[in-house]
């Protein structure tokens, strides 16, 4: 009896013990898919974010070249219009993505070319913080006659990393989504780059 009653109490023991590796395993699995579902919907929400960016600055851009200042600035709404502001841009920003903020760098090539970074920055959690950076360049189109035309294909179009890397402007991200703002085709100034670029093509002057 004494042995009969040992050996039940082993397995018992064992029981409990697989019981607890069972249940850690599954509220492993369950936190570990809450964490990678949430992280890929701030990025989706970030990538958002820096393409918006992208875009204001093109309309800073098409209002007017000169303003167009080099540095880092943040963005505003004044007049309908959109205006840099003192960076880092971050009151709206924080309210979809934790900690967010936002920051545009304008940097000259020459004095009819800029290139366009918009970066993202947020806290996913308070150990661990996530950036997305965007950039694009964009041409004094007003001054400079432009040859390359058509519609870039956007970048959710693309369903593999190789392809989507390829297309200027866009980002494979951790998520396996291609992400960003296509480059416009007007961007390009010279036939080689203008061509690589889907939706573009080269016309001569």
């Amino acid at each position: 009896m004494k042995s009969q009653h040992g050996q039940s109490l082993l397995e018992l023991i064992i029981a409990i013990g697989i019981f607890g590796i069972v249940i850690s395993s599954v509220a492993f699995l369950i936190l570990d898919s809450y964490v990678t579902g949430r992280l890929a919907r701030e990025i989706t929400q970030a990538g958002f974010l820096a393409e918006e960016g992208i875009e204001a600055v093109r309309s800073i851009r098409d209002n007017s070249w000169d303003d167009l200042s080099l540095g880092s600035h943040g963005l505003a709404i004044s007049g309908n219009h959109w205006i840099f502001q003192v960076p880092p841009e971050g009151t709206d920003i924080s309210g979809q993505l934790r900690g967010g903020t936002r920051v545009i760098n304008v940097g000259e090539i020459d004095p009819d070319r800029k290139k366009i970074i918009s970066q993202v920055n947020w806290e996913f959690s308070k150990i661990r913080s996530q950036q997305i950076q965007l950039v694009t360049y964009l041409t004094n189109w007003q001054k400079i006659t432009i040859c390359c035309e058509g519609t870039c294909v956007p970048c959710s179009d693309f369903p593999d990393r190789k392809s989507c890397n390829r297309q200027d402007g866009c980002n494979w991200d951790r998520s396996k989504v291609c992400t960003g703002a296509c480059t416009p085709c007007e961007n390009f100034l010279d036939q080689t780059s203008c061509e690589e670029q889907l939706g573009c093509s080269w016309t001569e002057p």
